[in-house]
């Protein structure tokens, strides 16, 4: 969010206070849908490659690679921008493990990549996204491929659709390893 605001004041030449905890970074910051376009054509130009890592990346996947784990990026951008995608993650993930679904992409093709690849667990800070991959939905809806593991980081975005069942809620990104290695251990499986 920082970069993505820091991208829209130097387009906009003016400060954008954040004025709303919405998930949309046009009500968030205030803007209209054509300063938001703006900005986001600014932003897919230049600044992908310089995406800071979240605070916890390094240890986190640090911590899943202990477990045995192979850890994917599976990324809401576009293809075209997979490289500065790649890049932005410092070598933390090979490039050839950060797939691009696409900015606009339903959240059903994250979770059809995550069966192509055979995923067992799955963290994303957007609710859209770990209910589509959750096996409870997949059991509902009698769909395959869901993760036996789907968790929400919370961030605590506003008026987005709620976690459905199945999927489990986190505020800290390393609590993640621990449930994954809790899982692993419960079903014997290998990461």
């Amino acid at each position: 969010m920082r970069t993505w605001r820091q991208c829209a004041e130097q387009v906009l030449g003016r400060v954008v206070p954040q004025v709303h905890e919405d998930h949309q970074l046009w009500t968030r910051y205030g803007l209209t849908r054509q300063e938001c376009d703006a900005v986001w054509r600014a932003y897919h130009n230049d600044e992908w490659s310089r995406l800071p890592l979240y605070v916890h990346a390094a240890d986190l996947i640090y911590a899943l690679e202990d477990l045995g784990c192979t850890v994917w990026a599976v990324t809401s951008i576009d293809v075209r921008h997979h490289a500065d995608r790649a890049r932005s993650l410092h070598g933390l993930i090979p490039a050839k493990r950060v797939l691009c679904v696409g900015h606009a992409a339903p959240a059903r093709d994250k979770a059809d990549v995550l069966h192509h690849l055979g995923a067992v667990a799955f963290l994303d800070d957007h609710p859209a996204n770990a209910n589509a991959a959750s096996a409870g939905r997949a059991a509902a809806s009698m769909a395959m491929g869901s993760v036996l593991l789907s968790v929400l980081l919370d961030r605590g975005y506003k008026d987005l659709e709620a976690p459905e069942h199945g999927v489990t809620v986190i505020d800290d990104p390393m609590d993640f390893p621990v449930l994954v290695e809790s899982l692993l251990r419960r079903t014997g499986r290998a990461a």
